[in-house]
């Protein structure tokens, strides 16, 4: 069956009750044009599952991937926090990500 990130997505995040995080960023390809969708989830031990459907990228322009619609697979990231900071003020918290050197320019 042919579906898409934001299908996918949404059918997760319903089944959860909608107690999982919804969430979107640009495409990774396509120069950010398309865009992706994926649910998170808080596990035991401090961890966070990230769920997303993607496409083969093998397969573009076949019957199997038309970029909109396409048979994919599953992914999911396990993250575990690092450290976690604190800071009164958003100028702070900007300062301290531009100094881990993030290369967003969300944080400039």
């Amino acid at each position: 069956m042919l579906l898409n990130c934001f299908i996918v997505a949404m059918w997760i995040w319903g089944a959860s009750r909608f107690r999982s995080y919804l969430w979107t960023r640009r495409s990774l390809h396509f120069a950010g044009l398309i865009p992706h969708f994926g649910t998170a989830e808080f596990g035991g031990w401090k961890r966070i599952f990230v769920r997303e459907y993607v496409p083969h990228k093998s397969r573009v322009w076949t019957r199997d991937n038309l970029v909109i619609l396409f048979r994919g697979r599953h992914r999911v990231w396990e993250l575990r926090p690092v450290r976690v900071r604190h800071f009164k003020t958003d100028e702070e918290a900007r300062a301290w990500i531009q100094k881990q050197k993030v290369s967003s320019k969300a944080w400039q």
